[in-house]
């Protein structure tokens, strides 16, 4: 399986109220703050989005429903334009 079509793991956090979303197994990454509380992860050396971290995720979701329908996409290829030149 290609990491295009790996599996979405998903591991909300309650203590810290953070969801975590990885593409495939959780591995070393690099990172970068995207938004407040948006933490994209990538592959170090392909630079591929692998993942992202929601920091506050009740916050962001405190007036939606607390039932999520699975399963459902995520376009990984929408943050591809993002300069992981650093």
């Amino acid at each position: 399986m290609s990491s295009r079509q790996s599996r979405i793991k998903i591991f909300y956090d309650q203590e810290v109220d953070v969801l975590y979303v990885t593409r495939g197994n959780p591995k070393y990454t690099d990172y970068v703050e995207y938004a407040e509380d948006i933490i994209l992860r990538f592959h170090p050396e392909t630079k591929e989005l692998v993942g992202f971290t929601l920091i506050d995720f009740s916050r962001h979701f405190a007036n939606k429903e607390s039932d999520i329908s699975l399963p459902f996409n995520i376009d990984f290829h929408m943050f591809d334009t993002i300069d992981m030149s650093y």
